[in-house]
């Protein structure tokens, strides 16, 4: 289960796509932080691993009470608890050394948010006074990069940067970063003449992360892998899909409860809200919540890609089109481009053994040939395949 704790709802940034709305100084106390742990643990499945973030806004302003945080979920864990693991998801602009090595210490995943090379870092990534992040932030992401075993970075891409995708992925390997997460800015307008470049897009991507395994250089990117994997496994499994307010939740600093920590933005505790931690879930808000789950569109449940297709996704269907159970013109069009990238990618690295040995490592399997997997895309009219 995921539990996400948003500390602050201040930010020493102003980036323009973010979707928590306007900062103010809004912060988490202790005290409703060791709610939401015992809540939590109460909600968890006896002995199953519960997963906590670290959010923000920018949460490393509120560095001290993680560690209080971490050290009072420590003696609940130890006190016969489900075990717990920690992340934090950070702008990058607050790491220094002491805090990396109490990350390393306890054990705690690092998530850094860069958008790519400094044109496309610093058009929206800046300080509050217009200066650009992207010189700190690079310098504490190599700092992190050289302490901890394994650091990711989010990478944000909206209609201006579609088109560098390839670019970005190579800036972060050439900075040797080893996980490559790129997200589409959900909250802007995506036209046809975008959403038009996602396919050549997102297969310069797979050019990129084929080059960089046949030099010998593993790597993970969200958009190649994260669909590879669901071909090896035939589909989404119900583990992996949207789990709202049932597997997944977000705590505001208020200790209102969100189905998920995207749906906190301004915490006006209105109708995606489901309670309060001190107070408890409103279980009419909830069970309405979780009919609104899944995908609603005719369209997905026809469509031949549907188990591949992550249109479940509750955030990105309510940010995109106003409804947690309908998804976009563009996560429909992103999502089949992702698939045909994947499969090309797959097509070109079965033989490739660090390609192979990646795959198997991250499923917990013994080495094995990967099996032959196409997958079929039938339009209206006819059947063809989703490799060229």
């Amino acid at each position: 289960m995921k539990f996400t704790l948003s500390l602050t709802h201040n930010c020493n940034l102003n980036c323009p796509y973010c979707y928590a709305g306007s900062k103010f100084k809004k912060d988490m106390s202790l005290e409703t932080a060791k709610k939401i742990i015992d809540f939590s643990m109460s909600m968890a499945v006896p002995g199953e691993r519960v997963e906590f973030g670290f959010f923000g806004v920018e949460p490393f302003l509120r560095f001290n009470q993680i560690r209080d945080i971490v050290s009072y979920a420590r003696e609940v864990e130890q006190g016969g608890a489900s075990p717990v693991d920690f992340h934090i998801t950070t702008n990058g602009t607050l790491i220094t050394p002491n805090r990396l090595s109490f990350l390393r210490s306890e054990n705690i995943g690092l998530c850094i948010s860069v958008d790519g090379p400094a044109y496309i870092h610093d058009r929206n990534r800046r300080f509050k006074n217009g200066r650009g992040s992207f010189n700190v932030v690079m310098q504490n992401l190599g700092l992190a990069v050289e302490t901890l075993d394994k650091v990711q970075v989010n990478s944000v891409y909206g209609p201006e940067s579609v088109g560098s995708l390839a670019e970005i992925v190579g800036f972060f390997v050439g900075h040797d970063v080893p996980l490559i997460h790129l997200n589409p800015n959900i909250t802007s307008t995506w036209g046809a003449s975008n959403m038009e470049l996602l396919e050549e897009s997102y297969r310069a991507v797979a050019d990129v992360y084929i080059d960089s395994y046949q030099k010998g250089k593993e790597i993970a990117v969200s958009l190649i892998d994260s669909k590879i994997i669901v071909f090896l496994k035939q589909g989404y499994e119900r583990a992996d899909r949207c789990g709202m307010g049932a597997t997944e939740w977000g705590f505001a600093p208020s200790g209102n409860i969100y189905p998920c920590e995207r749906f906190i933005v301004e915490d006006d505790g209105g109708e995606l809200c489901l309670g309060n931690v001190h107070t408890g879930v409103n279980t009419t808000s909830r069970c309405a919540m979780l009919k609104r789950r899944g995908n609603h569109n005719p369209e997905c449940a026809a469509c031949s890609l549907g188990k591949f297709c992550m249109n479940w996704c509750g955030c990105t269907n309510y940010f995109m089109t106003g409804d947690a159970g309908l998804s976009s013109a563009f996560l429909c069009r992103s999502e089949k481009a992702s698939i045909r990238a994947a499969q090309y990618a797959l097509d070109t690295l079965r033989n490739d053994d660090l390609f192979v040995d990646h795959f198997y490592r991250y499923l917990n399997k013994g080495r094995q040939p990967i099996p032959e997997i196409i997958v079929k895309e039938k339009s209206h009219e006819q059947q063809s395949y989703v490799s060229s």
